[in-house]
């Protein structure tokens, strides 16, 4: 009897642990202390206040052409400089490396990403990308139809992510054209959830004439207010 005494006694205290266990485990999903309008306010006045960053852009089943990006990283530092790396789809099936350095009115641009670097103008205006009015900005500003934030982790950096819609007329200076019919594009955005800024954007659909619905570009910002250097390149003439 009292064998089984203990036996029903050590079952019933197993199961008690486990019950706490796994109580713990189910409520270790985070839950954010703020709605979706504040956590995209606070992120806004963040990158807004900003003065350098890192940025990575990747973007698949996009149209071809000269500035059309298919993976690029580089550097951005207020008011006015920056440097991206990267691969232009110049055909289909066709890509480029391409370098620009933009420090002010000074454009340059390295054709191939050869470290050849010429002086030129006309470039897309590049920093629009990244204003707090335009661009990112703009997705920020007027985000439609915001979801509530869940948890989930950038690059290894805990954050909220907002699902969402932007009219695709917003994007022109991310798509460098806007689309002629004005369409929503899903949207979700990633802000960090101790320095509440954005970490990730992603932007899927047809954010230009000629995307698809499966048109996707996502953009990764880190290294926030770090010293950044961008200076101007040899020129090659």
């Amino acid at each position: 009897m009292q064998i089984s005494r203990w036996f029903h006694s050590f079952v019933l205290g197993v199961l008690v642990s486990l019950t706490m266990l796994l109580a713990a485990c189910g409520g270790s999903t985070a839950t954010s202390p703020y709605t979706a309008e504040d956590l995209i306010q606070k992120a806004s006045t963040n990158f807004a206040q900003d003065t350098a960053l890192h940025f990575t852009l990747t973007a698949k089943d996009i149209v071809p052409g000269l500035y059309a990006v298919t993976a690029a990283e580089g550097d951005v530092v207020r008011p006015d400089k920056l440097k991206i790396i990267g691969s232009d789809m110049v055909s289909k099936g066709g890509t480029l490396g391409i370098g620009i350095i933009i420090i002010g009115a000074n454009q340059y641009v390295d054709l191939g990403n050869i470290g050849k670097y010429h002086p030129t103008t006309g470039l897309p205006n590049l920093l629009a990308i990244f204003s707090p009015t335009e661009g990112i900005g703009s997705i920020l500003n007027q985000l439609q139809s915001p979801s509530k934030p869940t948890a989930d982790t950038v690059g290894g950096v805990a954050c909220w992510k907002v699902n969402g819609t932007v009219t695709s007329s917003l994007l022109a200076p991310i798509t460098g054209s806007s689309s002629t019919i004005s369409t929503p594009v899903a949207t979700q955005i990633w802000v960090g959830q101790t320095d509440l800024q954005i970490h990730q954007v992603t932007l899927t659909g047809k954010a230009a004439d000629g995307d698809l619905d499966t048109t996707a570009r996502t953009f990764v910002l880190s290294k926030f207010n770090e010293t950044i250097a961008i200076t101007a390149p040899n020129v090659t003439s």
